[in-house]
């Protein structure tokens, strides 16, 4: 009773000293001058009654959860706010929270007593605060881990006071990945800044380490930074030590090195960070791949199982020896990022997905992988061979094997799943094979599929559900139909080029157009040649149906990557046994190295040649077998 005698008081000398008229504000759920909430609005419960209006704020838990709202004053004066609340459960449990007004803190505590019942609604002991003409945000935030107290409205009382179309509000938020290596700053400081609020950034790298890019929203290769504020950023600084530079696989390309569409790059470094260390077990397998430090974990052998395998961030699985088979076990990375798996075959995996890429993971590399199981189990025995989802992005599938399975890569996971246009996935020089259908099947995103060759498959690519994909110099051998876009209520997109489709079918509308953001040219083979260089750079077991055909001429593919820098791989077919010879000659005719010279068998070989202390510049390098002679051009860039 005292308190309320208290709240009258206050209001009355309040209204008196205003010397006017006073108007009251309620601004309720759906009315304008309500912001942004942290939590949801219920309009409609079996427990809770009482509220006015079409409903209340039921707040999230936690320190820092707000409420605001933007109102206007027309004179500058003296103003009392309330809330109207309920606050049940345990008295203990309390909801005090801050008062800020334009980002300032204008009172450090409101007091929201408990009511004794969820259901029991009251208005809190107005609070004054000073605003001067014009537009107000007022923000209301929790100080207690229990959140906000249910709020039914809030409430200005003062002359001329009107509810104001909100300014949209943003956090953000700057840090380092490791304070040991570099320093971060940013400017201005605020807890809130208005949409469009120029931000600059600042990173720092301390001795040994350097820095490589922004991560987050707001991605950036520049150390400084500036850009207007138009969502919540969270802003991470990477910086890496100098010595991973000689760790990084350069033959890497593709989506999964860059970290938006303007091609802002990702260094892929996968585990190198870390220790390597060997793994033959399946517990072994698990406890490096599932651990929050960066592993480059070799494998070697042949597991079967019926398992699950979780791969988090920072890590490269990697197959050594004559054979690294994982036969019933799938690979789940979820939430990962930063993931390289090489030289590993999967197979038979059932009734899950052979690999399974989820939960907005991003910058993933398979390359040199196996994967298949078998047909005759039917068509859904086996699901995919690869699943991409769930907003992953940034992806890379290189000089893969796909063969005997029905339903093989999917990306996206249903029509409504309008969140996975962030998609952004590059599959180039994988070998399909005796596939029936999802060569990839995509929706929502982007995808570039060059240089794949496709033999013996029933259906390829499949765009839906508005996905852009562009198939570039892709070599379809049997197959079906190579390019359709089907089974969903929106039809997909393509940009066609230099593809050869032999029989094939294959549809050239509705078309888009797909700049891809990273540099590719120089790993680009000849159409014509891709059922002689792809096979040869996948990794076979021997295992399924497949016999690799041998080559009817001598020949070499142009070294790749070129230019290139420290080593390049040399491509070269042989139709009958020879003995060869790779010597690479420098711009003026002299010899610097040979890379070669044995007896070697019919088919398609590769070799890697190093560059050792080889200065920049054009070199040749001349293949000689069965008295023959070819010579490729090799551009050193140090």
């Amino acid at each position: 009773m005292k308190k309320n005698i208290i709240f009258l008081l206050v209001l009355t000398f309040f209204i008196i000293g205003l010397n006017a008229q006073v108007d009251s504000l309620i601004i309720q759920e759906s009315d304008l001058g309500l912001c942004t909430y942290d939590g949801k609005i219920v309009t409609s419960s079996s427990s809770i009654s009482g509220w006015t209006g079409p409903g209340f704020i039921d707040a999230e838990s936690g320190i820092g959860v707000a409420i605001s709202w933007e109102i206007f004053v027309q004179n500058e004066g003296d103003y009392l706010l309330t809330w109207r609340y309920a606050f049940g459960g345990t008295s203990t449990n309390l909801r005090d929270s801050k008062l800020l007004v334009d980002g300032n803190i204008a009172v450090d505590t409101v007091y929201f007593p408990y009511t004794g019942s969820w259901s029991a609604w009251r208005e809190i002991e107005p609070v004054q605060v000073h605003l001067t003409e014009g537009d107000h945000k007022i923000r209301l935030v929790s100080v207690r881990t229990s959140g906000l107290a249910n709020i039914d409205y809030i409430k200005i009382y003062g002359n001329s006071v009107t509810a104001y179309e909100c300014t949209p509000q943003y956090t953000l938020s700057v840090e380092s990945n490791d304070s040991v290596r570099g320093t971060v700053l940013y400017s201005p400081v605020q807890d809130l800044y208005d949409k469009g609020t120029v931000i600059t950034l600042h990173a720092s790298a301390n001795p040994g380490y350097f820095f490589q890019s922004w991560l987050g929203e707001e991605p950036s290769s520049d150390s400084i930074f500036s850009f207007p504020i138009k969502c919540n950023v969270h802003a991470i600084a990477r910086f890496l030590p100098n010595s991973i530079l000689s760790k990084i696989d350069t033959t890497i390309i593709g989506y999964a090195t860059v970290q938006d569409d303007n091609g802002t790059p990702f260094l892929m470094t996968g585990g190198a960070e870390g220790d390597t260390v060997q793994a033959t077990t399946l517990t072994e397998l698990k406890t490096y791949l599932g651990s929050s430090t960066p592993y480059v974990v070799k494998f070697s052998g042949k597991l079967i199982d019926s398992a699950e395998i979780a791969v988090k961030s920072d890590k490269t699985l990697l197959g050594v020896g004559e054979i690294a088979h994982l036969q019933g076990i799938e690979l789940s990375v979820n939430q990962a990022r930063n993931v390289i798996i090489r030289n590993i075959a999967i197979s038979h995996v059932h009734p899950k997905d052979a690999v399974e890429i989820n939960g907005g993971s991003r910058n993933i590399v398979i390359d040199h992988c196996e994967f298949f199981s078998d047909r005759e189990h039917g068509t859904d025995y086996y699901d995919g061979l690869l699943d991409i989802k769930n907003q992953s992005s940034f992806i890379t599938v290189s000089r893969c094997a796909f063969h005997d399975h029905y339903k093989t890569i999917l990306i996206s996971s249903g029509d409504e799943q309008y969140g996975d246009t962030v998609i952004r996935v590059t599959f180039h020089h994988n070998y399909f094979f005796n596939c029936e259908s999802r060569l990839p099947s995509i929706r929502f995103g982007k995808a570039h599929i060059f240089n794949n060759y496709y033999k013996n498959c029933n259906t390829a690519v499949n765009t839906r559900m508005g996905a852009c994909v562009r198939v570039e110099k892709n070599y379809f051998d049997n197959v079906n139909t190579a390019v359709m876009s089907e089974y969903s209520t929106v039809s997909g997109q393509v940009q066609m080029i230099d593809n050869y489709f032999g029989t094939s079918n294959y549809i050239t509308e509705p078309v888009c157009e797909l700049s891809v953001p990273y540099q590719y040219l120089n790993y680009v083979n000849q159409v014509e040649n891709l059922p002689l260089i792809v096979p040869g750079q996948v990794l076979i077991t021997g295992v399924g149906s497949y016999k690799q055909s041998q080559p009817y001429e001598f020949s070499i593919e142009q070294n790749y990557p070129n230019p290139f820098n420290p080593s390049t791989i040399i491509c070269y077919s042989l139709p009958r046994r020879a003995n060869v010879s790779i010597k690479v000659y420098n711009a003026l005719g002299r010899e610097v190295t040979t890379v070669l010279n044995e007896i070697q068998n019919e088919g398609i070989h590769q070799v890697e040649f190093r560059a050792g202390n080889l200065s920049s510049g054009t070199y040749f390098i001349v293949i000689k077998a069965n008295n023959q002679s070819i010579a490729k051009k090799a551009v050193l860039v140090r």
